[in-house]
């Protein structure tokens, strides 16, 4: 291997792996200042409370009571929470055990482990691991109504932008929707989050039946690591909501008009 070909290896691994090991882990934390411990209490992105936009969603648009749902990239649990609350099961993925082990007891305190469960997995591995030829924990398939994303798609896709897209439009039914949270390149400054221009949001799942129903700017919530910067709002973000192909009813229509 030359020694280029292993520095992108490591660069690719640092990316994709142990740059969130660091921050669980801490041993990568230039979030914090020096006098201050890392610990999963001071995660960057972590605010300990569901994310708005996703309660804006399930508010205004809601679930059907058998949906089976998932978020990629759960960290320690918020969302999950919340969506475990209107969902029949909900599952979250992460890369990192020390998240996995903080959303599964957070789910488990809430009394919501029997609708639920949290896995360790490489988002980018996926569809090529033994997992997805697996039953899901609840042993149903892996496709599921609906699939949130906050933060995680615009780090992984940098990485492998088409195994990431192949991989959220495996896993999201047809019919099935998405809300995906990504960093806003009308942020100015470089404060946390993945910056992507408006186009790049759009053409994130090229070459998927994934198509996209709504795009808006919006802000992340606040967290620690934001109001330590000298900022009167917390960054920039975008809000998209993505459909695989066709609703579900027209699916099964199509299919019977064709038999």
């Amino acid at each position: 291997m030359s020694e280029e070909t292993r520095h992108s290896k490591d660069a690719e691994d640092w990316q994709r792996r142990q740059k969130w090991m660091g921050f669980y882990y801490g041993t990568f934390s230039p979030h914090l200042p020096p006098d201050q411990e890392a610990s999963i209490e001071s995660l960057p992105w972590r605010s300990h409370q569901a994310s708005p936009h996703l309660l804006r969603h399930l508010a205004e648009v809601g679930l059907s009571p058998s949906a089976r749902v998932c978020e990629m990239g759960c960290g320690t649990g918020e969302n999950l929470l919340a969506l475990a609350h209107h969902a029949a099961f909900t599952l979250g993925v992460d890369i990192v055990p020390k998240a996995v082990e903080a959303a599964s007891a957070a789910l488990a305190a809430a009394g919501l482990s029997g609708c639920s469960a949290v896995v360790c997995e490489d988002i980018l591995a996926l569809l090529e691991s033994e997992t997805l030829a697996q039953p899901a924990p609840d042993g149903g398939e892996w496709a599921f109504d609906f699939i949130f994303d906050c933060q995680t798609l615009h780090c992984i896709r940098k990485v492998a932008p088409r195994t990431a897209a192949q991989v959220y439009a495996t896993l999201l039914r047809p019919g099935g929707t998405m809300l995906v949270l990504t960093g806003n390149a009308d942020e100015a400054a470089e404060r946390g989050p993945e910056r992507l221009t408006r186009e790049e949001v759009l053409s994130l799942f090229t070459g998927t039946p994934l198509t996209c129903e709504g795009l808006r700017a919006a802000r992340f919530e606040w967290t620690d690591a934001y109001r330590r910067q000298p900022f009167d709002d917390p960054p920039l973000a975008w809000v998209s909501l993505w459909r695989n192909g066709l609703p579900h009813s027209e699916a099964e229509g199509a299919a019977s008009d064709s038999t």
